[in-house]
């Protein structure tokens, strides 16, 4: 069975998280629960992560091959199925929707691997506020942004299946951006690209191509609001409740 691996050590992730590098992923039972399906998954495997950051295990839903939805781990970086290096690409977590259908990294994937990243909500930086750290460090102020109507959401992701150097399967997935609602764009100009419910089938559906997926992309989500967030969530080693929390 395809793992999602643990390739932490060999990607340096970037001092000051980058765009779209942070969210927050549901405890597995709310997934479960909002996609009706409980009887599907194997044993619990996964608890809320209010600080998820790229090489990750994170949870992305997909259609099995009888076309059942099923509920898996995967490493949140992208590793192609051709890819020969013994260490995966540096920064593969995120891909632009507008270049996704046309790049190597994600040309595969966009076409027939797609999946959805289940999630509570991401954190941006906003480059126009700056403070100070705790070590008189000046940084970017954090924000968590989440949908006003919905408590989870769903990013469209893309997946791979890597063979790593020891023949193991390593089951690897990136999400996809694009620009940011007008209800955000304030805070970062980028964002994830998050479906409504009505296109989720579509989405995952191999049969989907071309101009179908570029419509789902351009009828995303736009329904976000942001609030300020404690610096705690900057050390990616931070994982509670109180990182959302709005601090204002």
């Amino acid at each position: 069975m395809a793992t999602a691996g643990n390739y932490a050590e060999s990607t340096i992730l970037p001092k000051v998280p980058g765009m779209c590098g942070r969210y927050v992923s549901p405890e597995e039972a709310a997934i479960e629960r909002y996609w009706h399906i409980g009887a599907c998954t194997p044993p619990r495997w996964l608890e809320a992560c209010y600080n998820v950051a790229p090489t990750m295990a994170v949870p992305i839903l997909r259609y099995d091959e009888s076309g059942q939805l099923e509920l898996l781990p995967a490493r949140w970086g992208l590793i192609p199925t051709w890819w020969k290096e013994s260490t995966p690409p540096r920064i593969s977590f995120n891909a632009r929707s507008e270049e996704a259908a046309g790049k190597p990294l994600w040309r595969q994937a966009m076409r027939s691997t797609r999946c959805l990243m289940p999630a509570l909500g991401w954190y941006e930086w906003n480059e126009k506020e700056t403070l100070r750290n705790a070590a008189g460090r000046q940084v970017h102020q954090p924000y968590f942004i989440h949908s006003s109507t919905d408590p989870i959401i769903a990013i469209a992701g893309l997946w791979s299946l890597w063979i790593n150097p020891n023949g193991e399967p390593v089951l690897t997935c990136a999400l996809l951006t694009k620009s940011a609602a007008p209800s955000i764009e304030h805070i970062h100009h980028r964002m994830p690209v998050v479906l409504a419910p009505e296109n989720f089938e579509e989405w995952l559906s191999a049969a989907t191509r071309g101009e179908a997926l570029g419509d789902l992309i351009h009828h995303a989500r736009e329904d976000f609001a942001g609030h300020r967030v404690s610096l705690k969530v900057n050390d990616a080693r931070s994982d509670f409740l109180e990182l959302i929390e709005d601090v204002d």
